[in-house]
């Protein structure tokens, strides 16, 4: 199971989700690692057009993004 968390690691990068989501986020994207919970989570800059009560977006708070970088393709060698 570690393998299959560090090969997620290696392949699941900042520059690799900005790219996936193209003209949806303005900014930088940051990866942050939670090696106790085996996860990512990924800040994406200027996605939310100001985000929460600023936004006029229908998901103000960013959570489709979540959903939408599961669909994220990444190469697995068996």
């Amino acid at each position: 199971m570690y393998e299959v968390v560090r090969h997620r690691h290696r392949e699941v990068t900042a520059d690799r989700v900005k790219r996936f989501f193209g003209d949806l986020v303005q900014g930088n994207v940051e990866r942050f690692e939670l090696p106790n919970l085996g996860a990512l989570n990924f800040l994406l800059h200027g996605a939310l057009d100001g985000g929460g009560t600023i936004s006029l977006k229908t998901d103000a708070q960013g959570k489709v993004f979540s959903t939408a970088l599961l669909r994220m393709e990444i190469e697995v060698k068996r």
